[in-house]
This record gives C-alpha cells, structure tokens and sequence, in this order.
C-alpha cells in the first residue's frame, strides 16, 4: 500500500493590487521616496498651481489690419495754429517796412538841414585845383590885415587889458566878436592877478584858399610870455600857426574865425 504524498503548506501570497485603467502602478523607486513625496506624486490636486502668465501687450497692426491710419486731430490742430502764425509775422514784417520806409522819408529833409550846416563850416568853396580866384593886391591885403589881427588878438598886457580886447574885437566881424569876448572875460581876472605880458612877433604869412569874399591865411607866429616883474619874472616862448578865415566888408577884411595849431 503505497503512502500518501504529503502536501505542501500553501504559500499564503499578497493578492496583487488590482490595476486601474489611466493609473501607473508605483516603481521601486517610487517606493523608496518618503511618504510625503509619494502622496504628492499620488495626489495631484495637492500641488500648488503655476503662477499665471503676464498678459502681453497688445500689438497696433495698422498697416497689416487692412485700415486706414487715423489721423490725430492735435496734429491737425497744430499745422493750423502754425499757419496763422506765419501770417501774423508776415504781416507785422509788412507793417515795419511800411513804417521805416515813412520814417525814412521824414528824416531827409532833416538830413538836408543838417548838412547845410556843416557846409557853415566846411573850408571856403573855390574851384577844383584852384585854392585862389582872387587878384594878387586883393589877396595881400587879405593876408596883411590877417597878420594886424592875429597880433592884435593874441598879444596882451595886464596894464591895459581892456583896452587890448577892445583894439582886437575892432578888426572882427559882430559874431566872431562876440565869442572872442567871452573868452577874454573868462581868463581876465587870472591874468591880471599873475601879472601877465604877452608879446607876438609875426614871422611867415600866406594865403591858403581865396575868393571874391573870403580869404584863409595862415600865420605863423612867435608868442612870449612874462609873468610877474623882478626878480619872480617868468617868461616862456611858444611857436605856433594859426589859421584865420576873412570876410571882405564894407569895412575891410575883418576876422571871423581862428583855428591854432
């Protein structure tokens, strides 16, 4: 009689999880993850969410949208105020020229009368090329009475010194006479006081320029001057030139002008 085969002790198995459609069964690497990785990787309604994407800036496609760009009214509104401007300046330009043109005008005659005076002063008028049209006896007269005057004017004492300046203003004309007179009034009193003699000696005469009823003649002339007497005499010798313009009057040739050098 043969013996019963003994039998083997079941082996008591871990009955395997079963699988579920969409999730991956856990590796053994999964298994050695802690516990809190492996519920985060199990869980996914437990990660935090990916912070949102910033908003992008909107992109202007005028030329590629098929649009006509629309024009800003502020730069139409500048081209105007720009225009007007123009205009204003160009009529305010206008405006000036018309005034200066108005004011020019109105200054010529002044012009005139300005220039008419200087001609008062401007040199005896006698043709170009030709400084004298007058006749040699008439033109040493001229120049004669000129040389008397110049000793006359210019020499001086302080013992008759009114008498001096009345000697001088016989051989001038009225308006010549009149601003020699101021002049001697003004030093009077200064020369008298220092006690002063004024001696002049006529060297060189000649005509420069001469008409009808002008002459300039130029004299040349040695001036000396003393002050005081005795022993605190001082006395000075000065050349000089002088130029003095003629008149022919009634009375003569008479001085109406002077001009030292």
């Amino acid at each position: 009689m043969s013996r019963p085969t003994p039998r083997r002790p079941s082996r008591t198995s871990t009955p395997r999880p079963r699988k579920i459609a969409g999730r991956v069964e856990p590796t053994e690497e999964d298994a050695a993850r802690p516990a809190t990785t492996r519920a985060a990787a199990e869980d996914p309604a437990r990660t935090p969410p990916a912070p949102p994407k910033p908003p992008r800036r909107p992109v202007s496609r005028s030329g590629d949208d098929g649009k006509a760009p629309v024009e800003d009214p502020r730069g139409r509104m500048s081209t105007l105020l720009a225009l007007i401007g123009l205009l204003v300046l160009l009529l305010l330009l206008q405006c000036g020229w018309f005034v200066w043109n108005a004011t020019r005008d109105e200054k010529v005659p002044a012009s005139s009368a300005a220039a008419a005076d200087d001609e008062d002063d401007a040199p005896i008028p006698v043709p170009s090329g030709k400084p004298v049209v007058l006749n040699q006896l008439a033109v040493q007269e001229g120049v004669e009475a000129a040389a008397a005057a110049a000793g006359s004017m210019f020499g001086r004492n302080w013992k008759n010194y009114d008498e001096g300046v009345e000697s001088a203003v016989a051989l001038m004309t009225e308006e010549f006479a009149e601003q020699y007179r101021a002049t001697t009034d003004d030093v009077r009193q200064e020369f008298i006081r220092k006690k002063t003699e004024v001696q002049v000696r006529v060297v060189a005469q000649s005509v420069v320029r001469a008409n009808e009823a002008e002459l300039e003649a130029l004299i040349f002339l040695n001036q000396y001057v003393f002050r005081g007497e005795g022993d605190d005499a001082k006395s000075t010798y000065t050349p000089y030139r002088a130029l003095l313009t003629m008149v022919h009057t009634d009375a003569g040739w008479l001085v109406d002008g002077v001009e030292t050098k």
